[in-house]
């Protein structure tokens, strides 16, 4: 892994919150987003930690707030009734 110019590693709003990698529906805890080189492009690679299982990076740009859970149907409040 290699930094741009020596810059620590990038901040980002999402960092330490659940988010959703887009490009494989996974789930997990934003730890970091890193510069790495590869095939001579410097790509910027974000680091997810998932609940249960083995890490993975991702493109950077393919992350993003994890969906909030709905709550049970029998839980909702429902139209015309105060909750």
């Amino acid at each position: 892994m290699s930094e741009p110019n020596g810059e620590d590693p990038e901040t980002h709003p999402l960092l330490h919150r659940t988010v959703r990698d887009i490009a494989n529906g996974g789930e997990g805890v934003l730890t970091a987003i890193t510069h790495e080189w590869h095939g001579g492009r410097l790509l910027r690679l974000a680091h997810l930690r998932p609940a249960v299982g083995a890490a993975w990076t991702t493109a950077a740009d393919n992350i993003g707030p994890a969906l909030r859970r709905t709550t049970p149907a029998d839980e909702a409040p429902r139209p015309g009734r105060a909750s």
